[in-house]
């Protein structure tokens, strides 16, 4: 296969090299259909339209000359090595899950669609994992809620649930399995190519190559418990202090807990509001007891309702999903909780509040539904210490720098024509909390990859040894 490969790529190389970008996908797609008999997926068919299936209709809307849909590794490096040597355009889709247009899509390009790749093997030992990179966070807990076990879930979900104890779902990977640009095939672990398994936890793996598995962490789980009551707005000014002490005191005292808020504007509950979510890994003794830790947060009076839930992961998994379908938008930017957090998170709040009354009023005149949220993560110093194990990650969180919290501004919407102004508002957003964040000596400069817009230097924030570090692991 990968000699017919190399002679098909030489033979059509030499037609193409004058052709445009999108010309060349299609003698390309041409090519790989006769190569991988099965796997490509032209316009107007049904695995096409299968394929255009994402979490945002902006990346829908993409057109691609066609979807590669390897059943192997060997398929996917079989492809890559095809692809390199005409030269044609591409990208990589696993599950989809980036707001943005061109996030896993390429215009008139070619999509290698790893949607087959959704293997989960457990081992022997229940120590480790084995996942395709179709899978998502749903997926997982699925095969393993009824076996007692669980692994790091993603932050991208909101769900920081077992980082206090375990770090994040990048620092509990044992081994990569990657596609590089070469077409060659290689495992990195802390043991072997152990460059490219630190950049790969953090650094974002389409700079480094395709990663076709996961190996990751498995431990012993059972139900979690949680405490969701919903506040007016207003309440805001009880809530953010007694946050930020959780997050500074709390919760590195009880690893097994976490916590986040959700801000947002709810028209059947008269306004905005804030849903307080209140995670622990082990279950009171009955479910309307609360762990010692969220006491303070959890006395707060004055909330519209009240969840009290205890239940397996896959549970609630679903119950923070964000499905599939409509308009979605996402930017973020973290500060520092030290002297002086608490007001400025406070602050914030009228600004998030103007940003979302701006979309509100634009959504009024197009006669669409907006939903914009405002959320408050906190990263604490427990999970920065995580976060060092097996030489630690790209992400270039120190220790010493003290915990922080992560603000995500998403947006939900209809139509096209709001496009335009979302993102706007959104970068404006951004810019104010990092400005009043930076003469207040809070700012932490730091964006988690999988909330930023597609504007934001991610890897400024990192930090100028890593950054450095990646740039040149990714040219070796």
């Amino acid at each position: 296969m990968r000699s017919s490969l190399i002679a098909a790529a030489a033979t059509l190389l030499r037609v193409t090299l004058a052709q445009s970008a999108s010309s060349r996908s299609d003698e390309a797609c041409a090519v790989i259909a006769s190569e991988l008999p099965g796997k490509v997926a032209f316009p107007n068919s049904t695995q096409y339209a299968i394929s255009s299936n994402y979490w945002s209709d902006r990346q829908a809307e993409v057109h691609r000359a066609c979807f590669v849909t390897p059943e192997s590794t060997e398929d996917v490096s079989d492809t890559v090595l095809l692809l390199k040597s005409i030269g044609a355009p591409f990208t990589v889709k696993s599950g989809g899950h980036t707001a943005f247009e061109g996030g896993s899509n390429i215009q008139d390009g070619i999509t290698i669609d790893l949607a087959r790749l959704n293997e989960i093997k457990l081992s022997p030992d229940n120590q480790t994992v084995s996942v395709g990179p179709v899978n998502r966070w749903i997926d997982i807990p699925e095969a393993l809620d009824p076996l007692g076990l669980a692994v790091r879930p993603h932050p991208r979900r909101r769900h920081l649930l077992f980082s206090g104890r375990y770090g994040w779902a990048c620092d509990n990977v044992r081994n990569f399995e990657v596609v590089l640009a070469s077409g060659d095939v290689v495992n990195d672990s802390p043991n072997a190519n152990a460059d490219l398994f630190w950049a790969l936890r953090g650094g974002g793996g389409s700079n480094f190559g395709i990663v076709t598995r996961f190996d990751i962490v498995a431990f012993e789980q059972g139900d979690v418990w949680l405490y969701n009551p919903l506040y007016p707005l207003s309440s805001s000014t009880e809530l953010i202090p007694a946050f930020v002490d959780l997050a500074v005191d709390g919760l590195p005292e009880d690893i097994d807990a976490h916590s986040f808020f959700v801000m947002t504007y709810v028209a059947e509950l008269g306004g905005y509001v804030i849903s307080n979510y209140m995670y622990h890994a082990t279950p009171p003794l009955t479910p309307r007891e609360t762990p010692v830790v969220f006491n303070k947060s959890a006395s707060i009076r004055g909330s519209f309702t009240n969840t009290t839930l205890v239940a397996n992961i896959t549970t609630h998994s679903k119950n923070i999903n964000e499905g599939y379908g409509g308009r979605k938008a996402w930017a973020g930017t973290s500060v520092y909780l030290r002297e002086g957090s608490k007001q400025l998170l406070q602050d914030l709040v009228l600004l998030y509040r103007q940003h979302a009354e701006h979309l509100l009023e634009l959504a009024r005149k197009t006669n669409e539904t907006v939903l914009p949220l405002f959320v408050y993560q906190p990263i604490t110093a427990n999970i920065l210490e995580a976060m060092q194990k097996n030489g630690g990650n790209a992400l270039g969180l120190a220790i010493e720098e003290g915990p922080l919290v992560h603000i995500q501004v998403t947006t939900h919407w209809e139509t096209a024509a709001l496009d335009r102004d979302v993102e706007s508002s959104a970068s404006k957003l951004i810019a104010q909390i990092n400005s009043m964040a930076e003469d207040r000596g809070l700012a932490a400069g730091y964006t988690y990859m999988n909330y930023a817009d597609r504007n934001q230097d991610v890897y400024a924030g990192y930090g100028k040894e890593s950054h450095t570090r990646l740039a040149e692991i990714s040219h070796k």
